[in-house]
């Protein structure tokens, strides 16, 4: 898992979005890719940074909210459920705040890692600095290890 601030560049294809190019957490970047190249439309991804199980607060419209930090996760259409059955995953509705689903579906990751620990072993193996805000990195090769990239995002 990388830390907050650690993107890589991915195509999506989801046709209601303008954008076909969209930055997402690297350590699940390439399985955010491989769901899209299958045909499976992704609404959204987070890694969670390490973060999963520990206590979280927020606040939005309808008031603060206390939950747990989820594992790598991704939002999905409901069209695209079966799909990701198939493929091994195991989708489930997802339901914003005011308790509408609105046909999205949230799916754990097979991708990612779950703690601390793992994030700085991804930041080791993919030769980055254990740093938030890297910002967009690129793969230099097929085999090669992953590479800050120099563009400014």
């Amino acid at each position: 898992m990388c830390l907050y601030g650690v993107y890589k560049k991915v195509y999506v294809i989801n046709p209601d979005q303008s954008n076909t190019e969209v930055f997402v957490d690297a350590c699940i970047s390439d399985e955010i890719q491989q769901l899209n190249d299958q045909g499976i439309i992704t609404l959204g991804c987070c890694c969670n940074h390490g973060t999963a199980g520990e206590n979280v607060e927020w606040e939005n419209a309808f008031g603060i909210w206390k939950s747990r930090a989820d594992p790598p996760v991704a939002l999905i259409q409901k069209k695209s459920v079966q799909l990701a059955r198939h493929s091994g995953y195991n989708p489930y509705p997802y339901y914003y705040a005011d308790g509408i689903s609105g046909g999205v579906w949230q799916m754990p990751l097979k991708t990612g890692c779950i703690t601390k620990q793992d994030c700085e072993e991804w930041h080791r193996i993919n030769q980055l600095p254990l740093e938030k805000n890297i910002g967009v990195i690129k793969k230099e090769s097929l085999d090669g290890p992953l590479k800050k990239n120099q563009s400014v995002c």
